[in-house]
């Protein structure tokens, strides 16, 4: 009795009855197909010939090949998997099993519920393996634990490859879309004129290195950013390891309310002044910017947060990291910086990919732009501790003000009230063109602009 008990709770999570009811739907009603092929992916099926039907049917989708039974039957025998699939007499049963068309949903629904089952299962062994094997320290366990749980959450399970008609069909839908945008910013702009014409927006997975020297403003240019990007509807994360969350705030405020930031430290506002900060709180009410403050917090740490904050928000578009130096990854000797840096751009490049999102990491600089003298501009062999930095980089941002030297190479005393020209450099594009692109800084109120064109 107790063996056959056990048999029966082994037996892996299937409704075969709903894949039969969803398969036969998608034969019969274009509307079907479009919400199957919405929720279900080819592996969700438990049975090799229904998951052979649907991987053929969702092909001739994407061609543009009318899905009767007599055209899926033609696609089946001339992938020679008719026989397999079935055969004609099949695909006949199949389409008198849906009898209610309308349920497709349903259906898909509760196949992909079950699929999720057994992953959930498959992956609960791994962790199970993983955890008495005693070969990875436990969060690294917990990481990989987590990361594949919530990927079948989010209904984003593939599988390692893809064949590349299915890349290629993508690549041909996105050019589609940029071609009905008339040339429009494809990815998440900056809200500075020249800099997005030149990277076209930051881009989804990409890793975008922003450097300077220490007080040239990265701090200020990467909240412009941020703020942009989140008034604009994208959901934005900043992890600040050297400013806390108040002092982020009032710099926000500042450059929002276009209110000096000593005012805002000091409490010095007059009637006009709190109507403008007042109005900037406004602007970030309905926002999805957060902001962690943590000072010591390793990539690994960091990814459970973004994973976290994608899940509660719904998506996860932009994360700002001021800034790499700060970071460690644990277990590293002080000889061994220069090994640790590369491990940190690295990981961190991994979680811009597995989350799908832009990553900008602020990076100091040596003293090699001080030390060349002339107009001191940053070069790639001026990053900080690790060569690894420019080779993971998808985008390398320099910031240079000619304001912060004098005449004799010392730094310069900057008026608080003037405005000043920033330049940014983008030196590394990795997938388009580099160029230069003029800035206005405008020190008061901790912010950059764009230069209007008569100036």
């Amino acid at each position: 009795m107790d063996e056959e008990r056990k048999e029966r709770i082994l037996v892996p999570p299937t409704d075969i009855d709903a894949e039969r009811a969803v398969l036969g739907a998608m034969l019969k009603s274009v509307d079907a197909r479009a919400d199957a092929i919405s929720i279900l992916n080819a592996e969700d099926f438990y049975l090799k010939e229904h998951e052979e039907i649907f991987r053929t049917m969702l092909e001739m989708d994407q061609k543009g090949i009318g899905i009767d039974i007599t055209t899926v039957y033609s696609a089946l025998k001339q992938r020679k998997t008719a026989e397999m699939a079935g055969g004609m007499s099949y695909l006949s049963r199949l389409i008198d099993d849906a009898i209610v068309v309308s349920n497709a949903k349903y259906y898909a629904e509760s196949v992909a519920d079950k699929s999720k089952m057994r992953q959930l299962i498959e992956e609960a062994e791994g962790i199970r393996e993983a955890a008495y094997s005693d070969e990875l320290p436990p969060g690294d366990i917990l990481d990989n634990a987590e990361q594949r749980i919530l990927n079948i959450a989010n209904k984003s399970q593939r599988s390692q490859y893809e064949h590349i008609n299915e890349v290629l069909y993508q690549n041909i839908k996105n050019m589609q879309e940029l071609a009905k945008q008339g040339g429009e910013i494809k990815g998440i702009e900056t809200g500075f004129k020249k800099v997005d014409e030149i990277l076209g927006g930051f881009q989804k997975t990409d890793l975008i290195i922003l450097a300077a020297r220490p007080g040239v403003g990265k701090t200020a240019w990467a909240l412009n950013v941020a703020e942009h990007a989140a008034v604009n509807g994208y959901k934005v994360m900043v992890f600040s390891l050297e400013m806390a969350n108040t002092q982020l705030g009032q710099r926000l405020l500042s450059m929002t309310a276009n209110v000096p930031l000593e005012n805002i430290r000091k409490g010095d506002l007059n009637a006009e002044d709190w109507e403008s900060v007042s109005m900037a709180q406004e602007t970030f009410f309905n926002t999805s910017l957060v902001i962690d403050e943590k000072s010591v917090i390793t990539p690994v740490e960091m990814k459970n947060k973004c994973r976290r904050f994608s899940q509660e928000s719904g998506g996860l578009d932009l994360v700002i990291i001021d800034y790499l130096q700060l970071m460690s990854m644990g277990g590293y000797k002080i000889e061994q910086r220069e090994k640790e840096i590369a491990a940190i751009t690295r990981s961190i490049k991994i979680m811009a990919k597995e989350l799908n999102c832009a990553v900008i990491l602020l990076s100091q600089l040596s003293r090699g732009p001080e030390q060349r003298g002339g107009d001191h501009m940053p070069k790639l062999s001026d990053l900080r501790d690790s060569g690894a930095i420019e080779q993971d980089a998808d985008v390398v941002i320099f910031l240079k003000r000619d304001d912060y030297y004098n005449n004799d190479d010392d730094k310069a005393e900057v008026e608080a009230n003037a405005a000043l020209t920033c330049t940014v450099n983008i030196a590394k594009h990795r997938n388009g063109p580099t160029g230069v692109a003029n800035l206005t800084w405008i020190p008061r109120y901790v912010k950059f602009g764009n230069i209007a064109k008569e100036q």
